[in-house]
């Protein structure tokens, strides 16, 4: 039987949790979702979360307990896989969708205009930006001070 290394069982988490991601993000482009039906909506959302979260956890694991690379490819990918995971977690209350909040339950045109008012299929276009930006200059301060030191 073929047996995997770590580096190896590493690279395949990956490359699952970046299948998810994009296989959620087809799902809800292909299959829209509509006001009585929000299944297509939910599996989409199910699995790009799914895939997010295995792809940040090989990454940070990796970084972690692989030993034989490289050390700046061990902290590349633990670092890469910390500033996702800040960003997803700060990021993530502007994915949110309360229809409960913004419709009352008699009124249907109020459900209609919070159905059309929710999140994209990949989330808000570019609220990663300013995380990654804050997480890049926090970088590169942590890196001259550790050079000095």
């Amino acid at each position: 039987m073929l047996k995997m290394k770590n580096k190896d069982l590493i690279m395949f988490g990956m490359i699952i949790g970046i299948g998810f991601f994009f296989i959620g993000a087809m799902i809800s482009n292909i299959f829209p979702s509509n006001e009585e039906s929000l299944a297509s909506y939910k599996v989409a959302a199910f699995l790009k979360l799914f895939g997010i979260g295995i792809l940040t956890a090989c990454m940070v694991v990796g970084g972690i307990i692989i030993t034989k690379i490289d050390r700046n490819l061990r902290m590349l990918l633990l670092l890469m896989g910390l500033i996702l995971l800040i960003i997803y977690t700060v990021g993530s209350p502007t994915l949110n969708w309360e229809v409960t909040s913004m419709a009352s339950p008699g009124s249907d045109s109020d459900y209609d205009e919070a159905y059309n008012e929710r999140p994209t299929s990949l989330g808000t276009p570019g609220f990663e930006f300013l995380y990654a930006i804050i997480a890049l200059i926090i970088l590169g301060i942590v890196g001259k001070v550790r050079k000095k030191g």
